[in-house]
């Protein structure tokens, strides 16, 4: 994901490994875009999400996985993600996604 994400214009990309880590990374860099892995170790990418969203209620968060799971999907969204994409992703729908939530 990181390449992709260079590849389509971003050079400042920070990545966290767990729910705990992803807290303290978007406390500390305050992102303009994120993207949430709905599958982590630990606490889900929805509670992940809604805590995000509790430090930075106007945070462009992206839900992304490689499952397809509907409740999943309507939970990070309605916890707060602007957006779902499904992995493996490409530049062609991450370039759009970028697009429509960049600032």
């Amino acid at each position: 994901m990181i390449e992709l994400l260079v590849k389509v214009g971003f050079h400042e990309v920070v990545e966290a490994r767990d729910y705990n880590e992803a807290v303290e990374v978007f406390t500390r860099e305050k992102p303009n875009i994120c993207f949430v892995d709905m599958i982590l170790p630990g606490k889900s990418g929805v509670e992940l999400t809604k805590a995000l969203r509790d430090i930075d209620p106007k945070a462009t968060i992206v839900a992304m996985s490689s499952i397809i799971n509907k409740k999943m999907i309507k939970d990070s969204i309605e916890h707060g993600a602007k957006d779902f994409i499904l992995k493996p992703t490409n530049e062609i729908a991450l370039s759009s996604v970028l697009t429509m939530w960049s600032d």
